[in-house]
């Protein structure tokens, strides 16, 4: 919960620094929703107004399908996907320096591996690409559901700040920069 509010910190105060208009500095992202939760894959993906939504009115179950194999119910405990260190987030050419925010829902395997990964919202799609980039090769923590290790999702918003030239990754503890 503490890593949570981290998060939701970070981005309030890379959103205030860079003075973005007031979308940009809700931090109420899909990315707040614990995909590892009974019925939160079945939640619809949410996005920013003017936002790139490739999955629009879509379910996180529909955008992975059936390389997401649903997790057996009643679950009396679990806990979410956890990014423990990405690369580094390189901003795409000719953005350089320009705020922009991609929000990446990745597929992590039991084993911790990520399967697969779609851009659910962005800015604009080369801040998808870039973003996913970033997290192919990211290191996670996988989902549990009563201690066992579970196939689950995490959305990672990757947000490119203004005027640095740089992207991070608002999520956790890992080195996104």
């Amino acid at each position: 919960m503490a890593e949570m509010l981290r998060a939701r910190l970070f981005l309030a105060m890379v959103a205030l620094s860079c003075g973005l208009p007031a979308w940009a500095q809700s931090t109420a992202l899909s990315s707040d929703t614990d995909y590892s939760r009974a019925g939160a894959r079945d939640l619809p993906v949410t996005c920013k107004p003017g936002d790139v939504q490739p999955f629009a009115g879509k379910t996180m179950a529909e955008v992975f399908g059936d390389a997401w194999p649903v997790t057996p119910t009643p679950v009396t405990s679990s806990t979410p996907v956890e990014v423990i260190s990405s690369g580094r987030v390189v901003p795409p050419r000719g953005l350089e320096g320009q705020f922009g925010i991609a929000v990446i829902a990745v597929l992590v395997g039991a084993d911790g591996a990520a399967i697969a990964s779609e851009a659910i919202c962005a800015t604009s799609a080369p801040y998808s690409i870039a973003a996913k980039r970033a997290l192919r090769t990211a290191a996670y923590k996988p989902a549990t559901a009563d201690g066992a290790a579970v196939t689950s999702v995490i959305a990672v918003p990757v947000v490119f700040r203004a005027g640095r030239g740089s992207g991070s990754r608002d999520q956790r503890d890992g080195d996104g920069d």
